[in-house]
C-alpha cells in the first residue's frame, strides 16, 4: 500500500441471523487521483456482489456523507445492505 491512494472500502455482514458479524470485508486500490477514485467508487456501489443475498435483483445506492455510499441489494427472498467508503491512506507502519 501506498501513502496517498484512495481506497474503496466494503464494509457488511458476513452472517445472518442475531448473530450477525458486521465487519471490513474489501479494500480495493482506486488509484492516485480522487475524481477518478469517486468514479470507481461508484461503480463498486453499482456492481460489487455482497455475500448476500445470493440473487441481485436490483439496487438502490444511498449517499451516507460525503464519500460514503449505504447499498440495499435486493435478493429473491431478502435485502441485505453494505457500505462502501472512500478512503485515502495517510499513514502505514509496520
Amino acid at each position: 500500500m501506498e501513502v496517498g491512494r484512495w481506497y474503496g472500502l466494503i464494509e457488511e455482514t458476513t452472517s445472518t441471523g442475531q448473530y450477525a458479524n458486521w465487519k471490513l470485508t474489501n479494500m480495493y486500490d482506486l488509484g492516485l487521483d480522487r475524481d477518478e477514485a469517486v468514479a470507481g467508487a461508484l461503480q463498486l456501489a453499482r456492481t460489487y456482489q455482497p455475500k448476500h443475498p445470493w440473487s441481485d435483483r436490483g439496487r438502490r445506492i444511498f449517499e451516507h456523507g460525503v464519500d460514503s455510499w449505504i447499498v440495499r441489494v435486493e435478493g429473491a427472498t431478502s435485502a441485505h445492505h453494505f457500505r462502501l467508503s472512500l478512503t485515502r491512506l495517510i499513514s502505514e507502519h509496520p
